[in-house]
């Protein structure tokens, strides 16, 4: 009887969903140039009809006069991992084998000594303009990233030109997150850059940095530069000229050493969020996205045909305290909470299917925690409430007749909830936190705000508690730990309020500034652990932040209804959005039209 009530409620929502679908634009609406191999542009009017040469995917970009081409900038038109089939990175990540094959490099290599990293460049690769890919590019993409104070220049003194074909990056401070830093970056050409990287260069060699006038004269200058051509290595290209508010096409890059190897002669990358794109996925249309939809509607889109492909989680949701709101400032006070929140339940409701509980308290996501930490010298936080009154009660809080809890100064403990009211998983996961807590005896209400709201106020340190992200899709423990205890606390103007020095009672008093500099020192990763495993013990005592639940995402794909992703499942171990498999497949040549 349920299984048939749902049935009911997806067909009822494919209905109501697809009598809207008229009201989507098609990239077809907006002039372009015909495709290269002759096909047409799939749009929401084909009925499903749209064109197998074309792969369809799609990610939010700000259009033009906002939108730009400069790659660098804030409202870049980059598309996110989709930037990597027009602008090239040197390598690919496998995080199954932990490993990086190569792409525009063709070998690397650390010196003896530790000193120096080289990176050996293919020498078969033209940007579309005609010119070689070679050396000078890369130095002129590093040396826009040190005018834009990237973080790879923590770990870098220089980048120079050895050869047409060979770049010797100069190690300032050795660290196995430089292989990722240098790899994994889209390279630039310096027909575009190279003027801005000379700039650079000569302000470096006249001893000036970012604190000169004249470097920041100069920052200033690049933020408002305005490219009018995207230049590419990669297998497509990304033309201006056909850039909608719908969807940006990318045409085939005829002149790429990969030309041959892909499979599809087009790739559409459809505009907007979840609501934008649902009438596309309904309409047969679409062939892969990372965004989450809610159960009913992918229960929709499984009926339909489309294979939901599941990933492990790395990243999700947590609840951030502010120190500077009394009493959150007290361990006890955020320990207590923890006990509350029944973390099981507000995974179990947020995004059937998809959202889990976060089973360890480390700001790490759980796969990650147990493959760098023991996992056995964790408070794993289960839900008790009578562990959670005595915390209180020891932080001079009393519950009175009334079942509430009051501060020392007689004053009821009550607190505000932000969420971003777009992300439909966080709000109802806000709704029953604060339910939770409400009912324990701490009244909380939610106070739903836009999303482009949610770092400012966390970084001004605007707001009591917020749900915000933690974990990362990136390989190493650093990336979890980099936004909440640097950018959103160290770096803010008030932040989290968080002290870096704690007293604990797991590792005695640590310095989380110098185990985060500790737990990327070196060339040899086993020898970070024991940072990183200091840094686990501290979040999951002092608890700066909760993580609330992992999201493991499912992903829409046309496997077997319009595409074939081959039988290579080992790539769907790597992070959708920092390493995305779909773009790597393509890049390789698995993924291809159906025949």
């Amino acid at each position: 009887m349920k299984r048939r009530a749902r049935s009911v409620l997806s067909a009822a929502l494919a209905a109501a969903m697809l009598s809207g679908l008229m009201l989507l634009p098609g990239c077809s609406q907006t002039p372009s140039e015909p495709s290269d191999s002759g096909t047409s542009a799939p749009t929401g009017q084909t009925g499903g009809q749209a064109t197998q040469q074309a792969f369809v995917g799609g990610w939010p970009y700000t259009t033009p006069p906002t939108g730009h081409y400069n790659m660098f900038v804030s409202n870049a038109i980059e598309l996110k991992f989709y930037r990597e089939l027009h602008q090239l990175p040197l390598a690919t990540y496998v995080a199954e084998n932990d490993s990086y094959e190569p792409m525009l490099a063709e070998s690397w290599e650390v010196s003896e000594d530790g000193t120096t990293f080289t990176v050996n460049l293919r020498q078969d690769v033209t940007w579309r303009t005609g010119e070689a890919f070679t050396a000078k590019d890369v130095w002129t993409t590093f040396l826009i990233y040190r005018l834009m104070n990237n973080p790879v220049w923590d770990y870098i003194d220089s980048v120079n030109v050895a050869s047409d074909y060979v770049v010797e990056f100069e190690v300032k401070t050795p660290t196995t997150l430089l292989l990722r830093y240098v790899l994994r970056k889209p390279m630039v050409d310096y027909l575009t850059y190279g003027t801005y990287a000379e700039q650079v260069q000569a302000l470096l060699d006249a001893g000036k940095d970012e604190e000169s006038e004249e470097w920041k004269s100069l920052a200033n200058d690049f933020s408002i530069f305005r490219p009018e051509i995207v230049n590419a290595t990669g297998p497509y290209y990304l033309d201006p000229a056909n850039v909608s508010e719908s969807c940006v096409i990318l045409k085939k890059n005829e002149s790429s050493f990969l030309a041959d190897t892909v499979n599809f002669s087009e790739v559409y990358v459809y505009n907007g969020d979840v609501a934008d794109l649902t009438p596309l996925v309904l309409n047969g249309e679409v062939d892969f996205l990372t965004h989450q939809f809610s159960a009913a509607t992918m229960e929709t889109f499984e009926n339909m045909g489309y294979e939901m492909l599941q990933v492990a989680g790395v990243d999700g949701i947590a609840l951030y305290f502010n120190e500077a709101v009394e009493p959150l400032d007290k361990v006890e006070v955020r320990q207590a909470m923890a006990y509350v929140i029944d973390r099981e339940r507000v995974g179990e409701l947020a995004l059937p299917g998809v959202s889990r509980g976060t089973e360890y308290i480390t700001g790490m996501g759980d796969t990650m925690t147990e493959s760098w930490v023991d996992v056995s010298k964790l408070e794993n936080y289960d839900t008790n409430t009578a562990k959670a009154g005595e915390l209180l009660e020891s932080a001079g809080l009393t519950q009175q007749s009334d079942g509430q809890w009051y501060l020392e100064s007689g004053e009821q403990f009550t607190l505000e909830l932000q969420c971003p009211t777009a992300w439909s998983d966080a709000s109802t996961a806000a709704s029953e936190i604060a339910q939770q807590l409400t009912a324990f005896g701490i009244k909380t209400t939610v106070n739903g705000i836009d999303s482009t709201m949610r770092q400012n106020n966390i970084n001004s340190g605007d707001y009591e508690i917020a749900l915000s992200f933690f974990g990362t899709g990136q390989p190493h423990p650093m990336f979890a730990y980099e936004t909440p205890l640097l950018i959103s606390n160290v770096n803010a103007p008030a932040g989290l309020g968080y002290s870096m020095v704690q007293d604990t009672e797991a590792c005695g008093q640590v310095d989380l500034s110098e185990l985060i500099t500790a737990s990327t020192a070196g060339w040899d990763e086993e020898a970070q652990r024991e940072a990183v495993e200091k840094i686990a013990l501290t979040v999951n005592e002092t608890l700066p932040y909760l993580p609330i639940y992992t999201k493991w995402s499912k992903y829409i794909t046309s496997n077997g209804m319009r595409t074939d992703w081959g039988t290579d499942k080992s790539l769907y171990q790597n992070s959708a959005g920092d390493d995305n498999f779909a773009v790597i497949k393509i890049l390789n040549g698995e993924l291809k039209p159906l025949a």
